[in-house]
């Protein structure tokens, strides 16, 4: 029994030493996640604007096909690389048939 409480007294001990170790971590974790969370907004900014891009692109090829504006730029902002796949489908498809 004697033994069994040395070795909570010991355990007590080592916990109470590495607090002090953890409270002087705790700023260091704060900037780490400060700066994690700059980095992902400042990400999500690029893909809006690429994806506006992309969306804006796809308008433009569409009115000069005479295709719907409107429909391929809203299906650019919500389907922005799957759209210029099937984009470039039916450009080569027109290409074959002669069509502009």
């Amino acid at each position: 029994m004697k033994t069994f409480h040395l070795f909570f007294l010991l355990l007590l001990l080592a916990f109470s030493a590495a607090s002090p170790a953890r409270a002087l971590a705790q700023p260091d974790l704060e900037q780490r996640v400060s700066n994690l969370e700059h980095r992902v907004s400042s990400d999500q900014e690029d893909i809006g604007v690429a994806v506006l891009f992309c969306a804006t692109f796809l308008a433009l090829w569409a009115q000069n096909t005479g295709r719907n504006a409107w429909l391929w730029f809203f299906l650019g902002l919500f389907f922005s690389v799957i759209v210029v796949f099937v984009m470039l489908y039916k450009n080569s498809k027109d290409k074959k048939t002669g069509r502009k």
